[in-house]
């Protein structure tokens, strides 16, 4: 009985191809690769099935009229990325009326720095034949690149990812460059000099880090979703940067004082505007006896919602020293509200200092309250 041989031709990405808005297909010339049909001989040797093998091939960088970014852009989702990434999103996106038209195939390149030139790396053999267009109404489009480790291993440097448009006449690219730990140090380096930067957020949202092979740690003092890609934005787009867990502050709910036990504590203000970076409090020991209040550096603000109290994100970073307050003295201290990262609108706002008499175990927390107008 002779065998019959059913070879599914997987069509290659034409640029000439596109769809419609709502996705609808578009019959078009295709051009297909694949393996030699095998002869009747050849496959009545055979076990009764063929298996064909596509292996990634490079492509040509694409000669067409370069695109400017103000037009159209490309853009992979970070900037840097460890060697042991296999995957690389890119999205395009159209910034003007003009459509431009393509479909998923694209070129990679690395650029050989002894060399000086940009080498064309293996990309997948099969590309589906579907066209997409962007227009005003659907200006951006996503595609997720393979590198293929196993073909050519990756190397620390630059990489650009290209793609043809409107019947390969123009051209554009998105560049990334993947990093070994070396670079990763190099990174890190450079997001420690963003620090100083007090003209971006971030630079002041930032509490700490550190380092652990090529993956850099980032401790944010407010860690939201929303606070991490201002990160990303501002000081550093690598994909090995871990966050930790984003974190929500809790209700405080113990009781406090604005005046206990001949121990006051007040704001120079009752009322400041928005955005005040910090307001100055006055810790007052009215003790008639020669107790000393002792307290530390730290202290804490809150804002009600509703009922609760909750605390503002803030640097936790302080000097673990004692204060010794001598009675019917003042001490003086900024309380800093952060307000580049903190939501600081309108309403009641109180400072939290825990405080307690020299050579007693009793602790309470005195509080000054004022408004935020």
């Amino acid at each position: 009985m002779k065998h019959l041989l059913l070879i599914s031709l997987m069509l290659l990405s034409s640029c000439h191809s596109t769809t419609s808005k709502k996705g609808q297909e578009f019959e078009t010339d295709s051009i297909f690769k694949s393996e030699p049909i095998p002869t009747e001989e050849e496959q009545g040797q055979s076990s009764g099935t063929t298996a064909f093998v596509l292996q990634p091939v490079p492509r040509d960088i694409p000669t067409g009229e370069a695109i400017s970014p103000v037009l159209l852009s490309m853009q992979t989702e970070y900037n840097y990325y460890p060697l042991s990434t296999t995957e690389v999103k890119v999205t395009v996106t159209s910034h003007s009326q003009q459509e431009y038209i393509c479909g998923n195939d694209y070129s990679l390149a690395y650029y050989n720095n002894e060399k000086r030139q940009w080498e064309t790396l293996p990309t997948d053999p099969v590309i589906e034949d579907i066209g997409w267009i962007l227009q005003p109404e659907y200006p951006t489009h996503e595609q997720t690149i393979k590198l293929y480790t196993s073909e050519v291993p990756n190397r620390a440097g630059k990489y650009r990812i290209y793609k043809a448009f409107n019947r390969n006449s123009k051209v554009a690219y998105a560049e990334f460059e993947l990093v070994d730990e070396t670079g990763a140090k190099r990174l890190r380096k450079q997001m420690d000099a963003a620090r100083h930067n007090k003209n971006i957020i971030s630079s002041q949202n930032l509490y700490v880090s550190y380092m652990r092979s090529d993956s850099i740690f980032v401790d944010l003092i407010n860690n939201s979703i929303h606070f991490q890609k201002l990160f990303r934005k501002e000081i550093l787009n690598y994909s090995a940067i871990n966050y930790g867990a984003v974190r929500e502050p809790s209700p405080f709910t113990q009781k406090a004082y604005t005046d206990t036990l001949q121990v006051s504590m007040k704001t120079e203000k009752p009322v400041y505007p928005i955005g005040t970076e910090s307001v100055n409090v006055i810790l007052t020991n009215k003790n008639l006896g020669q107790q000393n209040l002792f307290f530390g550096e730290y202290y804490f603000v809150a804002r009600k919602q509703g009922t609760q109290w909750i605390p503002l994100y803030h640097n936790r970073l302080v000097n673990d020293v004692g204060i010794l307050l001598k009675p019917h003295g003042d001490y003086q201290f900024k309380a800093q509200l952060y307000p580049l990262f903190n939501d600081n609108t309108s309403g009641q706002y109180r400072v939290y200092k825990e405080v307690e008499f020299d050579g007693t175990n009793r602790k309470w927390y005195m509080a000054a309250e004022f408004r935020i107008e």
